[in-house]
């Protein structure tokens, strides 16, 4: 609204590109929008320079002793109150439906905490990054096996990944190539063991580790054969499952992306049960997510896999996506998120890169083609007092900006028959205004 009290009939035009501009794309690091790499990562990095020294970490042994003593403690206690435990050669088994939920004041990641803490402080690369490796395995695998109901320990390895992170930066900012390759390739081989394979998000964070390197010319491919390696894993993983009706023990997978049921469901019987799948023909990818959410144990193991390599490879674009416009190749960058406009994150990031550039028609032309190709695709990455209306108040920033009043007329006066729409008010004042306004006629 203007100081008279007329309608603003650039105000939507307005509000996105502030947001754009000063919200989203302020920092202008590398020319776009990013998904995986903040700038906050190099800043903690860089802070933490002053508490590093050429100090010894623990020997690797030790820090697998020292991480897992508490481990076992907390199993070996809670075994002693859960009736239905056994004692095994290798430890301890009890159905997680049975154990109590688990709290970090435990302490059962105690150390976890002293190992990453002796490593963080030390420049010896290799060592330090050897021991946060063998910490992040060592804690993803607990937190698999743990009732984590209220998902303290995976807020707690989310947490301890952003810490690798902010290593891995100094890494790639002060070691020299080889010594950034081999830590790397350490990071690489956890993301990509079976504790991750199920955790897509979490892989990829780990993965992303290498977009440090990215940033420079003789470190660059480090990152793109961590990419590689990881692809590489997934297809694997799909590619040697079976058929066969899976048996997996809940105590052999995150519950944060499979569910905690004990209980094996055939799939069929599911299907026909619940009423929600269409039998007929394989199921689509998002029925096998639905019904990984629901109970892995009513999946093959080949569909388990296919499942994961779907939400890796829906995960891996934004890793992608970061390589390219880190890498310097912004055109390629942009390529990319158009090319994958059906990905609610992807087309609003190209969106923005749109507004930002006042490049108004070819977002009038993005628009119609998301809308084209996903009817009901939502905005995610813009907050909803920005876009009430999602695409289609970005489609009214377009038009606005190109001044095309038949168009904003038509729009406002479908929002007025519109007996729901809430904002009746300010759409009949909007249109009113682009009615006294002259068509610019582009």
């Amino acid at each position: 609204m203007s100081e008279h009290g007329n309608i603003n009939r650039r105000q939507e035009v307005e509000a996105l590109a502030d947001y754009v501009n000063n919200g989203w794309l302020r920092t202008g690091e590398f020319d776009g929008p990013t998904f995986l790499w903040n700038h906050l990562i190099r800043e903690a990095s860089q802070k933490d320079a002053e508490n590093r020294n050429d100090v010894p970490v623990a020997q690797l042994s030790d820090a697998d002793n020292v991480i897992s003593m508490p481990m076992q403690w907390y199993f070996d206690s809670i075994a002693a109150i859960v009736p239905t435990a056994e004692r095994t050669d290798s430890g301890v088994e009890m159905p997680r439906m049975d154990m109590p939920t688990f709290h970090l004041e435990s302490q059962a990641l105690s150390g976890v905490d002293a190992v990453v803490g002796n490593a963080v402080v030390s420049t010896r690369w290799l060592d330090a990054v050897g021991n946060l490796a063998k910490a992040v395995e060592m804690t993803a695998r607990f937190v698999g096996n743990v009732a984590d109901r209220d998902n303290e320990g995976f807020d707690y390895l989310k947490d301890l990944i952003q810490s690798v992170r902010v290593y891995m930066d100094a890494v790639a900012c002060n070691a020299d190539p080889m010594t950034g390759e081999q830590s790397l390739r350490m990071i690489t081989q956890v993301a990509c063991n079976d504790d991750f394979r199920l955790n897509a998000m979490q892989m990829v964070e780990l993965l992303s580790c290498g977009l440090s390197f990215a940033q420079w010319d003789d470190t660059r491919m480090f990152a793109y054969d961590a990419l590689n390696s990881a692809m590489d894993t997934m297809s694997a993983f799909a590619a040697s499952a079976t058929d066969a009706n899976t048996t997996m023990s809940p105590e052999s997978r995150d519950a944060k992306d499979f569910g905690n049921s004990d209980e094996c469901t055939p799939l069929a019987e599911l299907k026909t049960d619940m009423d929600l799948f269409n039998t007929d023909g394989p199921l689509s990818e998002e029925e096998l997510n639905n019904l990984a959410m629901l109970d892995p144990a009513l999946l093959t193991e080949k569909e388990i896999a296919e499942t994961a390599q779907n939400q890796f490879e829906h995960a891996v674009q934004f890793l992608r996506h970061d390589l390219m416009r880190i890498s310097g190749d912004a055109d390629e960058a942009d390529r990319f998120l158009r090319d994958n406009h059906t990905s609610e994150p992807l087309a609003d990031a190209y969106a923005a890169r749109l507004i930002a550039a006042e490049r108004w028609r070819d977002l009038l032309n993005f628009v119609d083609l998301v809308q084209r190709d996903k009817p009901n695709q939502c905005t995610v990455m813009f907050p909803e007092e920005v876009v009430p209306y999602e695409w289609e108040t970005i489609r009214e920033a377009a038009l606005e900006a190109l001044g095309r009043r038949d168009e904003l007329i038509a729009m406002y006066q479908e929002r007025l028959d519109d007996t729901y729409d809430p904002n009746t008010a300010l759409n009949h004042m909007k249109l009113e205004a682009w009615k006294n306004a002259p068509d610019r006629n582009q």
